[in-house]
C-alpha cells in the first residue's frame, strides 16, 4: 500500500466532507484570517447601532444575544443550585464543587435549548449573524 498505487488514507478520502462536518472551525478561523492586531473591543452601543443599520441581521443579533443572556443565567442557577444541594448532604467542598461544574453545564444546555425554542433561533444560522456583526465592526474600524 504505497502512494503509487492510489491508496488514501481514511482522514483524505472526501476533504469536502470533512469540511462541512468542522464547518464551525473554518468560520472562527475566518475572523482572523489576514489580521495582525485583534478587533478593538465594542460596547452596547455599537451593538446597538448594528441592530439599527442592518434590517436582516439586526434583529437576528438582538435574539441571539438574548439567548446568550438566558444561557448565562440558567448556567449559574444550575451551578449554584446543584453545589447547594450536593454541600447539603455531603458537606464536601470538592464534591460541591464538582456538583458546581456539571450542574452549570446542564444548566446552560437546558437554558440554551428553551431559548433556542422560546426565540427561534433554530430559525437562522447564529454564528453567520455574529460574523456578519464582526465583519461590520472590522469594517467600521478600518
Amino acid at each position: 500500500m504505497g502512494e503509487g498505487d492510489g491508496y488514501k488514507p481514511w482522514w483524505a478520502i472526501d476533504k469536502a466532507a470533512w469540511r462541512e462536518k468542522f464547518a464551525v472551525v473554518y468560520k472562527l478561523k475566518s475572523i482572523s484570517e489576514g489580521r495582525d492586531q485583534p478587533l478593538p473591543p465594542w460596547s452596547e452601543k455599537d451593538v446597538e447601532e448594528f441592530q439599527n443599520s442592518d434590517p436582516v441581521y439586526g434583529p437576528q443579533l438582538k435574539l441571539v444575544r438574548q439567548g446568550a443572556n438566558i444561557a448565562n443565567v440558567g448556567a449559574v442557577v444550575g451551578g449554584l443550585a446543584t453545589a447547594a444541594i450536593a454541600f447539603k448532604y455531603s458537606r464536601s467542598a470538592v464534591g460541591a464543587i464538582g456538583a458546581f461544574a456539571g450542574g452549570a453545564v446542564v444548566g446552560w444546555a437546558l437554558a440554551e435549548e428553551g431559548a433556542s425554542l422560546g426565540l427561534g433561533l433554530y430559525k437562522f444560522n447564529c454564528m453567520d449573524t455574529n460574523l456578519k456583526f464582526l465583519d461590520w465592526w472590522e469594517k467600521k474600524h478600518r
